[in-house]
């Protein structure tokens, strides 16, 4: 009885579902669109970089240096063209510098040889002196065979990286909102960089001289009576001063303090050529000697703390 009621329902269905299937679509394009269709996906969001002038005073430290820790004041203009890409300008000097523990051992009595100073007896050695007009300390009868420099020539070539500078373009990829303490909410970004980066290295010790400099020798380091001077000729110095050009790459975080200020956290490396210790490296130079192709490929790396300002204080909505 039940499945006689319920054939001609479907019967019906069969037949006329068809044709209301036919009618559907005109009901369907009878609707209205939504007025949210072709919108951004994102609508009226701040933009804190776009057409923004940036400046921010930093204080930095290196992290990589092998001699001499440097601490860094100093300061990054910029603008965004967008809110994701932009260009800066940055400038840090040292007015800190602090001795690494390697300088310290190098230094240390147990570090370095020291030489004997002309006039002075070697305790190595009885009866055995560095004569009054040599010129330079002399090495230490028990020092024949250690192959390390004197301590003077060593602080005569050394240098530290006094300032630094650099160009790059800035990526910002990452932006959002961050919640602290389900209490605090703030605005941040994280932003990569990479361009053109410059190094000014001074000597470390000023008034430090080489063995050839105080014997007033040549890059050849012989004597006036014809002979070479076995110290000068085994460790020749030449500080490596000067600017250095390299490429400049890192990464950063700005966290917002309102709309016109961010707190900004920096890792920055500026990679040149450089003779740290203005020591021979190569050895096959013979006689040795110090010149281009002893630079090494240094990492110049800082970490900077700093607050960035921005420039109109009021930032503008997109459309």
């Amino acid at each position: 009885m039940k499945t006689r009621k319920i054939l001609p329902i479907v019967a019906a269905f069969a037949v006329f579902g068809p044709a209301y299937g036919l009618m559907a679509p005109k009901d369907a394009q009878a609707r209205k669109e939504s007025v949210l269709k072709g919108e951004p996906i994102v609508r009226k969001k701040m933009q804190l970089r776009k057409f923004r002038f940036q400046l921010t005073p930093f204080v930095g430290m290196s992290l990589s240096q092998p001699f001499v820790h440097m601490g860094y004041v100093g300061a990054r203009v910029g603008t965004h063209f967008a809110d994701w890409i932009g260009i800066r300008a940055g400038f840090g000097y040292g007015v800190i510098n602090l001795d690494t523990k390697l300088l310290k051992a190098a230094n240390s009595s147990g570090g370095l040889p020291r030489g004997i100073n002309p006039g002075a007896v070697d305790p190595s050695a009885a009866n055995t002196t560095c004569p009054e007009n040599a010129g330079a300390p002399c090495r230490p009868v028990g020092d024949a065979d250690n192959p390390a420099p004197l301590r003077h020539d060593f602080r005569a070539g050394l240098t530290r990286a006094q300032w630094q500078a650099s160009v790059d373009a800035v990526f910002t990829p990452f932006a959002g909102k961050l919640g602290l303490f389900s209490a605090i909410f703030t605005e941040y970004d994280i932003y990569l960089f990479g361009g053109l980066g410059l190094v000014g290295y001074n000597k470390h010790y000023k008034g430090q001289r080489s063995t050839a400099q105080l014997k007033g020798l040549g890059s050849d380091c012989v004597t006036n009576t014809g002979d070479p001077d076995g110290e000068c000729q085994l460790h020749p110095v030449k500080a490596d001063t000067g600017v250095k050009v390299g490429g400049s790459f890192g990464a950063g975080l700005n966290l917002f303090l309102g709309r016109w200020a961010s707190l900004n956290l920096e890792v920055q490396d500026i990679v040149t050529r450089v003779n740290l210790a203005g020591l021979n490296n190569t050895i096959g130079d013979i006689p040795p000697r110090v010149d281009k192709n002893d630079r090494d490929i240094f990492h110049n790396v800082t970490f900077q703390l700093g607050a960035t300002f921005y420039m109109p204080f009021k930032a503008k909505r997109s459309k």
